[in-house]
C-alpha cells in the first residue's frame, strides 16, 4: 500500500494533519480518526478536495466500510430485520386502546405514559411506521446535515438513550448489490466505485458504522400537504382509532411526536373526511411542527385550508379552537387568539381543562404574564395532560423573574415525558445564566443524543451550551465541532460565532502555519464582542485588525460589509463586500450579499451578470432566486418578485431573509391577509426583529382595525424594552393614519427619548409639522426635522427629496440642487434622480438644460414614463412639436392605457394642426379619464380650428361645468350661445 505520494487532511473539527502517506491514511481510518467526510489535498501541489474524490484514498475508504459492513451483517438478528425501533408510550396507539369521546379525555389518558426509563423502546411493524402515505411524507428528510457524534463517555457521564433506525429489509436488498460489486476485483473503473461509495455514504455510515464513530445526520424537514381523501367506502370507526392514536402522539410535545401524530390526524381524514377534530388536529401539528418545515408558501395553505375544512362543519369543537388559537399566535394576534377562546366559551358551557392552558398562553403572548399564571393555575397537577402545561408554567415564571419556580415546573415536565427537550433547553438556559452550565450537562448531552426531538434552531442552542461545556473540560476539538454546527444550523447568531471565533483561534495559535488565521479569529471574535455591546465603531476596529492579521481571508471584509450595512453606509459596505468577492470568487453566500447591496444601489445590469453567473454554477439558488425578486420589487414588477420569492421557499436550502422580504412584497400588492405568516416565519429566525411585528401591525390595521394593531404593538413594548424606539415610532405611524395627530406627536416624542439615534421619529414628525401649515415657519420646522431624518439615515434618499421639494417650492433652486447632489454621491443611477434635476430646471425656465437632464434620466432608466412625458412637454415648450410627438407615441407604446400619454400626444398633433388625429387621441384618452376637464377644452379646441363649431360648442361645455370657476371662462361661454 506504501507510495511515495504525501497528503494533508482537514478533520471535521478544523484540524489539518499532515503530511502522511497512504499506510498512514489507512490506520487513521482504521481507527475511525477518518471516517469520509473530510477534505484532503496532495501534498504538496494539490488543492483541496472532498477525500472521496481522490481515488487513492477513496479506495481505504471502501476497503474500511466493507468490512465494516460484514462485521455487523453477522451480528443482526431476524428482529433487527424487521422492526424499527419509535418512541416508548408515543407507540402504545399503534396497539389497541379504548375509545374517547372528547379532547380532555384523551389528553388525561395519555398523560398517564410511563417514564421512558421505566419502559424500554417497543419494536413496532416497520411497514406501519413506513407507510407511504400521500398526505404526509415522512420520509422527505432534507436540511442542514450535521455531524453528529456520538460518545462513550458523555459529558455529564450519565447513560443517554439514542434512537437508532434499524435496518429495513429492502435497504439491505440495495446494500447486498452494492456490497456484492465492491467485492469483485475492479481496477479500471473505481471512479465508479467511488460514485457508488458516495451515494451510499449517508445511509450507510448511520446504520453500520460503530456508534462511538461519527455519524452524517440530516434535519429532518416537514414538508405538510393537504389529506388525501379515501376513494373507498368511509369507515367512521377507524378513522376515530387513528385520531385517537394521533392524540397521543400529540401530547409528548417534540419533533418526533408531531411528526407521528401528523400522520395518525392524517389517516383519520383519509377514512373519514367528516372527522372535524383530526382536521383541526391535524393543522395544530403542522403549527407546531413549524419550526422543521420548509416554511414556504404552500406551508401556509395547507394549514389555512385544513383550518378552513375544519370551521366549515356546523360543529364548533374545542379542537376548532385550538387549531385557531395556535394559528393566530403564530402570526402574531395573541388578541385575536383571546377573544375565539372567549367567544367559544360563552356558547359551550362545558369546556375542557385545554382550555385553561390556552387561554394563559394567549396571555403570555400578549405580556400580560401575571394573567397567564393565574389561569395555567386552574390545572392540577394531577390533572395535567401534557408536559406542555408544565412548560408553559416554567416560561411565565422566568418572565416573573421566579427562576427556581420555573426549574421546578421544568423538571416536573421532565419527571412526566424525559423526551421533553423543551424543558431540557429550559433549564440549561437558567443554568446558564446562573454560570452553573455544569449541572445542565446531562439534559444537555440528552439534546444532542437525541436530535429528531428538537428543532433545527433548539438544537443550535443545545449545540452551543455543549460547546461550552467541552471548552469547561478542555475538549477542543468536541467544543469545536459542536459550535460548528450550532453556526450550521444558526449562521446569524452572534454569540455561536462569538464562541466559533475564539475556539477557531485557540486551535490555531499553536501550530505556526495557522497563527495568521488564529490571530484573525482572535480579532474576529473581540469584534463580536464589542458588536453585543452596541459599540459598532469599535468593533469595526477589531474586524479591520482581523483583516490585516490575515487579509487573504473574506470574512473579516464580510462582517466590515455586514457592519457598514447596518449602519446604513451602503457605499462602505458594497466596496467590503466586492473585495470579499475577489477572494472568494465562487462563494453564494457572500456573493448573495453582494448582489443584495448593488440591488439597493440601482446597479441592476451588473447584478444581473452577477446572478446570471451563479445560476450557471452547482451553487445553492435560494439566494439568487432571492436576489432576482428583489431586483424586481425594487423596480415595482411585483408579481415577478413574488414569483421569485415563492421560488427561493421551495428550495432544499432556504435564505431565512426570504420571508421578511415576501411579506413586504404581498404588502405592496394588498395582501394583507397572507403577510402576516410570512413575518411570523421572519420572527422564528430573529425574534428581535421589529421589522417583522411593524408589519405584521400594519396588516392588522388593513384587515381589521387601526386600534387593534395598536393594542398588539403595545402589547409587544410590555414584553420586552427591545426596540422600543421603533415600536413607539410605529404607533405613532398608526396614530397619524388614524388621525389623532396629538397621540401621535406624544409617541414620537417618547420614540426620540428612548434612542436618539434612531431615525424614523423625525420623519414622523416633519409629517406632523406638515399638518400644522396654518402655523408660521411650519416650512422651516419640517425642512429641519427631514434634515435630522437624514442626518440619521443618510442612504435613504427619501429625507433629501423631500427638502428638494419643499426647497423648489420656496424657489430656493439651489438649495434643492444641493439636495439632489447628495443623493447622487450616494446611488449615481438613482431612478429618476436626473429627471428631479430637469423638473427643476424646468420650473425655473431653463427648458434647454432641462431636456439634457431628461434626456441623461433615460440613458439610465429608458422606460421610465414621468421623465418621458415630461421632455415631451419640454420640446412642445421650445416649440420641437415633431420630437415631442416621438417621445408620446412612446409612452403610448409602454402603458397603453395611460390617459396623459394620449392626451399629450393629441395637443402634440394639435400644434402640427393634424386635428383628425388629435381629435382621435383626445376621445382614446377620455376612455380612461373620463372627468378631466384639459381633455375636454382641448378637444374643444381642436374641433373648432377645424370648424366644427357644434362639436367644440359641446366639449366646452363640458370643460365649463367641470371647471366653473377657469379663468378663460368668458372665451369659452361664448359658444354656447
Amino acid at each position: 500500500m506504501a507510495s511515495g505520494s504525501l497528503y494533508k487532511i482537514k478533520l471535521g473539527s478544523g484540524r489539518i494533519i499532515g503530511p502522511v502517506d497512504l499506510d498512514r491514511v489507512g490506520i487513521l481510518i482504521k481507527k475511525n480518526h477518518i471516517v469520509g467526510t473530510e477534505t484532503a489535498r496532495e501534498y504538496p501541489h494539490g488543492e483541496w478536495r472532498e477525500i472521496s474524490q481522490i481515488p487513492e484514498l477513496a479506495t481505504l475508504l471502501l476497503v474500511k466500510l466493507s468490512v465494516g459492513v460484514k462485521g455487523r451483517q453477522s451480528n443482526l438478528s431476524n428482529k433487527d430485520l424487521t422492526t424499527t425501533r419509535v418512541l416508548p408510550g408515543a407507540t402504545e396507539a399503534l396497539v389497541g386502546s379504548e375509545k374517547f369521546g372528547s379532547i380532555p379525555e384523551l389528553l388525561q389518558d395519555a398523560a398517564k405514559v410511563d417514564d421512558v426509563k421505566a419502559n424500554p423502546p417497543v419494536e413496532v411493524a416497520p411497514a406501519l411506521v413506513k407507510e407511504d402515505h400521500q398526505g404526509f411524507d415522512v420520509n422527505d428528510v432534507s436540511g442542514v446535515e450535521l455531524n453528529v457524534v456520538s460518545r462513550e463517555k458523555t459529558i455529564s457521564k450519565e447513560e443517554t438513550i439514542v434512537f437508532r433506525p434499524a435496518i429495513l429489509p429492502e435497504q439491505m436488498l440495495k446494500m447486498g448489490r452494492h456490497f456484492e460489486k465492491f467485492n469483485k476485483p475492479r481496477t479500471k473503473n473505481i471512479m465508479r466505485t467511488i460514485a457508488v461509495l458516495l451515494a451510499i455514504l449517508g445511509v450507510a455510515a448511520e446504520l453500520f458504522l460503530p456508534e462511538k464513530q461519527g455519524a452524517s445526520f440530516r434535519v429532518q424537514i416537514i414538508k405538510p400537504r393537504l389529506p388525501a381523501f379515501s376513494k373507498i367506502k368511509p369507515d367512521p370507526e377507524k378513522s376515530v382509532k387513528s385520531y385517537e392514536d394521533g392524540i397521543r402522539y400529540y401530547v409528548l410535545d417534540n419533533v418526533d411526536g408531531y411528526r407521528l401524530a401528523a400522520r395518525m390526524f392524517d389517516t383519520a381524514i383519509s377514512m373519514d373526511a367528516d372527522n372535524i377534530k383530526a382536521l383541526a388536529m391535524l393543522a395544530s401539528s403542522y403549527l407546531n411542527l413549524i419550526d422543521s418545515s420548509n416554511k414556504d408558501d404552500n406551508y401556509f395553505n395547507v394549514i389555512s385550508k385544513l383550518i378552513e375544512m375544519s370551521r366549515a362543519k356546523a360543529t364548533d369543537l374545542s379542537e376548532t379552537v385550538i387549531a385557531d388559537v395556535e394559528f393566530f399566535i403564530t402570526v402574531n394576534k395573541p388578541e385575536a387568539a383571546q377573544n375565539r377562546i372567549v367567544e367559544y366559551t360563552k356558547t359551550h358551557n362545558q369546556f375542557g381543562l385545554e382550555l385553561f392552558y390556552y387561554l394563559a398562553l394567549t396571555y403570555y403572548q400578549r405580556g400580560d404574564f401575571q394573567s397567564a399564571a393565574k389561569y395555567v393555575s386552574q390545572i392540577p397537577d394531577n390533572k395535567v395532560f401534557s408536559c406542555k402545561v408544565f412548560y408553559l408554567r416554567g416560561l411565565i415564571l422566568k418572565k416573573l423573574s421566579d427562576d427556581d419556580g420555573a426549574l421546578r415546573e421544568f423538571e416536573k415536565a421532565i419527571q412526566m415525558r424525559p423526551d421533553h427537550v423543551k424543558s431540557r433547553l429550559q433549564i440549561a438556559e437558567l443554568m446558564y445564566k446562573r454560570n452553573n452550565l455544569q449541572q445542565a450537562a446531562g439534559h444537555l448531552d440528552y439534546i444532542v443524543g437525541n436530535v429528531q426531538l428538537v428543532p433545527p434552531q433548539g438544537l443550535a442552542q443545545a449545540y452551543y451550551y455543549h460547546a461550552i461545556l467541552n471548552e469547561m473540560h478542555k475538549k477542543w476539538d468536541e467544543a469545536l465541532g459542536d459550535v460548528e454546527r450550532a453556526v450550521k444550523l444558526a449562521p446569524e447568531n452572534h454569540d455561536y460565532l462569538l464562541e466559533f471565533y475564539q475556539l477557531r483561534a485557540k486551535a490555531g495559535d499553536a501550530i505556526e502555519k495557522l497563527r495568521p488565521e488564529a490571530r484573525m479569529y482572535f480579532f474576529m471574535g473581540e469584534g463580536e464582542k464589542l458588536l453585543k455591546e452596541g459599540k459598532y465603531q469599535e468593533a469595526l476596529i477589531q474586524f479591520l485588525e482581523a483583516r490585516r492579521a490575515n487579509d487573504a481571508s473574506p470574512a473579516p471584509l464580510v462582517k466590515m460589509g455586514d457592519m457598514f450595512l447596518m449602519l446604513r453606509d451602503i457605499g462602505n459596505a458594497r466596496l467590503n463586500y466586492h473585495m470579499a468577492t475577489r477572494r472568494a470568487p465562487k462563494d453564494i453566500k457572500i456573493w448573495s450579499k453582494y448582489i443584495n447591496v448593488l440591488i439597493q444601489s440601482y446597479e441592476w445590469n451588473e447584478a444581473q451578470n452577477a446572478m446570471d453567473t451563479f445560476r450557471k454554477l452547482s451553487v445553492p439558488q435560494s439566494a439568487i432566486d432571492k436576489a432576482a425578486a428583489d431586483m424586481y420589487q425594487k423596480q415595482g414588477r411585483y408579481a415577478e418578485a413574488q414569483r421569485f420569492y415563492r421560488k427561493a421557499m421551495s428550495r432544499e436550502t432556504i435564505d431565512p431573509t426570504v420571508y421578511i422580504s415576501y411579506a413586504k412584497s404581498l404588502m405592496s400588492t394588498k395582501n394583507f391577509k397572507e403577510a402576516p405568516f410570512f413575518y411570523a416565519l421572519a420572527l422564528r429566525f430573529d425574534p428581535l426583529n421589529f421589522e417583522a411585528l411593524i408589519g405584521t401591525a400594519k396588516c392588522i390595521a388593513e384587515t381589521e382595525s387601526i386600534d387593534r394593531a395598536i393594542t398588539m404593538l403595545q402589547d409587544e413594548l410590555q414584553k420586552s424594552a427591545v426596540a422600543r424606539a421603533e415600536l413607539l415610532a410605529a404607533i405613532a405611524e398608526l396614530y397619524i393614519q388614524k388621525g389623532d395627530w396629538e397621540q401621535a406627536e406624544r409617541n414620537v416624542e417618547q420614540a426620540m427619548a428612548a434612542n436618539q439615534n434612531y431615525a424614523y421619529p423625525w420623519k414622523l414628525q416633519a409629517q406632523i409639522y406638515i399638518n400644522k401649515e396654518s402655523e408660521k415657519g411650519y416650512l422651516d420646522k419640517v425642512l429641519a426635522a427631514y434634515k435630522s431624518y437624514s442626518d440619521r439615515n443618510s442612504s435613504d434618499p427619501s429625507g433629501y427629496l423631500e427638502r428638494y421639494k419643499i426647497f423648489v417650492k420656496k424657489a430656493e433652486f439651489e438649495n434643492a440642487s444641493n439636495e439632489l447632489s447628495k443623493i447622487y454621491g450616494i446611488y449615481p443611477k438613482y431612478p429618476n434622480l436626473h429627471y428631479y434635476k430637469g423638473a427643476m430646471y424646468s420650473v425655473m425656465g431653463n427648458h434647454k438644460t432641462a431636456i439634457e437632464e431628461f434626456l441623461s434620466e433615460l440613458a439610465n432608466n429608458p422606460n421610465s414614463m414621468v421623465t418621458i412625458l415630461a421632455l415631451g412637454r419640454e420640446y412642445i415648450d421650445v416649440g420641437h412639436f415633431d420630437e415631442a410627438l416621438k417621445q408620446f407615441n412612446k409612452a403610448m407604446r409602454i402603458a397603453p392605457a395611460s390617459a396623459e400619454a394620449k392626451q399629450q400626444a393629441g395637443y402634440a398633433n394639435y400644434l402640427l394642426k393634424n386635428y383628425h388625429g388629435a381629435i382621435a387621441l383626445y376621445n382614446a384618452a377620455l376612455m380612461y379619464d373620463k372627468a378631466n376637464p384639459l381633455i375636454h377644452k382641448r378637444l374643444g379646441m381642436a374641433y373648432r380650428d377645424m370648424g366644427d363649431r357644434a362639436s367644440a360648442a359641446q366639449a366646452f361645455k363640458r370643460y365649463l361645468e367641470m371647471e366653473p370657476d377657469a379663468p378663460d371662462r368668458a372665451e369659452f361661454e361664448m359658444y354656447q350661445q
